[in-house]
């Protein structure tokens, strides 16, 4: 099951639990926000909207990546972040106080809180690319799931160029809606996708006992994405409409693909019982496919629903995607780091409360339908906030207990005099 981990490179496990902790902190200012918020919003280029999107993006979704990748890329790799200690508590620092400052610009107009805080992100991010990219660099490990972290990590460079770029066109130096569509489109289909398409490649066979990705989809997905993105980049810059809408279709296509051969590697696991985490990965790669479809439709058609496919892929694909692999992810960090420490009555399975795992997921899923018909009742847009801040808080609390089961069993440790 664990084949091909080197333990012994692993960060302390606070570092990734303290990044988890914190993006879900995010989740909950979010839905207080959405609250205050929510009912005036119409437009994706609203700054509101802006604001929103980026506190689940960059609050919520990038402290998960960064916790995940400072634990996996090490255990994979067999290479250590350097000074990994001192460089997580810097990039924690510098993300969060970008954050706030990124934040407050968009939902107070304020250039310079815009112009600090979207300086300090480009940086944090480009820092974090630069001691990644080094630590894979040096690594001996150089197989297919290596070579799409490597891609993923490119992709996140270009994005936030493109992403400071498109922030200069808030002051009228550029046009901020072509670039902040370059931006767009290469975290998404860059960053975001191929990072977890590299991610499930050892997730899924690992956690699941289910088969390997075939072999040209490890090796060919994360070239083709690039390569595309790439065009995209020249179309967009060009205004070239005809091959942007090209590439926006075979973009799609990719994403379908990966989520179609998703659900059927899980279908034919060698365990076909169910649990929470492969009902979220269902309904993942359900919207994965859903949102995909409907952007498709839209570049076709011309139909300016580009809002709602965003709710689709960061709330009903990306969020229950990133909520399964938590659930997998923690325990088994929990026990790992327990067992390496001469810890061995501590159990995967006890570490969180499986009835409060479902309690959580059963609340985003209320709320995910209360969002979807918002259009036709403000109220509905209440009451889902309100279950989201519920489920958000718990999911906190689910992490948070985690915590606390590790520093409970962690005194059990065999120390060799």
């Amino acid at each position: 099951m664990f084949q091909g981990l080197s333990l012994e490179q692993a960060p302390p496990y606070t570092i990734p639990i303290k990044f988890y902790l914190t993006a879900a902190l995010y989740l909950i200012a979010l839905s207080i926000i959405i609250l205050i918020y929510g009912l005036h919003v119409s437009s994706r280029y609203e700054y509101e909207v802006i604001a929103l999107t980026h506190i689940f993006t960059i609050g919520f979704i990038t402290h998960i990546m960064f916790g995940s990748l400072f634990q996996m890329l090490p255990v994979m790799l067999g290479t250590a972040y350097a000074n990994i200690v001192r460089n997580a508590k810097t990039i924690h620092i510098f993300l969060n106080i970008g954050i706030v400052s990124f934040i407050a610009g968009f939902l107070t107009n304020s250039p310079p809180f815009l112009y600090i805080g979207g300086t300090l992100l480009a940086l944090t991010f480009l820092y974090f690319c630069f001691i990644s990219l080094k630590t894979i660099f040096l690594s001996k490990e150089i197989n297919a799931p290596v070579q799409n972290f490597a891609a993923s990590f490119a992709a996140l460079f270009i994005a936030v160029i493109f992403g400071f770029t498109a922030l200069l066109g808030h002051f009228g130096f550029v046009d901020s809606i072509k670039y902040g569509n370059v931006h767009i489109a290469v975290m998404l289909f860059g960053w975001v996708f191929i990072l977890i398409i590299s991610v499930s490649y050892k997730i899924i066979p690992m956690f699941f006992v289910a088969k390997e990705f075939p072999l040209f989809l490890q090796k060919r997905l994360y070239i083709i994405q690039l390569i595309l993105l790439f065009l995209f980049i020249f179309a967009q810059l060009q205004e070239n409409i005809l091959l942007l809408n090209v590439i926006k279709i075979l973009l799609s296509c990719s994403v379908i693909l990966f989520a179609l051969f998703s659900i059927k590697i899980l279908r034919q696991r060698k365990r076909a019982r169910k649990d929470i985490s492969i009902n979220l990965w269902y309904f993942a790669m359900t919207n994965t496919v859903l949102s995909s479809i409907l952007f498709i439709t839209a570049t076709l058609l011309h139909v300016n629903i580009y809002l709602y496919i965003g709710f689709l892929v960061l709330f009903g694909a990306i969020y229950p995607l990133i909520n399964a692999m938590l659930y997998k992810i923690i325990p088994f960090l929990t026990w790992f780091h327990l067992s390496s420490n001469m810890v061995f009555d501590a159990e995967m399975g006890n570490v969180i409360s499986k009835k409060k795992m479902l309690y959580q997921v059963n609340l985003y899923y209320l709320s995910f339908c209360l969002f979807l018909f918002t259009p036709f009742w403000h109220f509905f847009l209440i009451a889902a906030a309100i279950v989201f801040m519920f489920w958000a808080l718990l999911l906190f609390v689910n992490i948070l207990n985690a915590l606390k089961y590790y520093n409970e069993y962690i005194k059990k440790k065999v120390v060799f005099e």
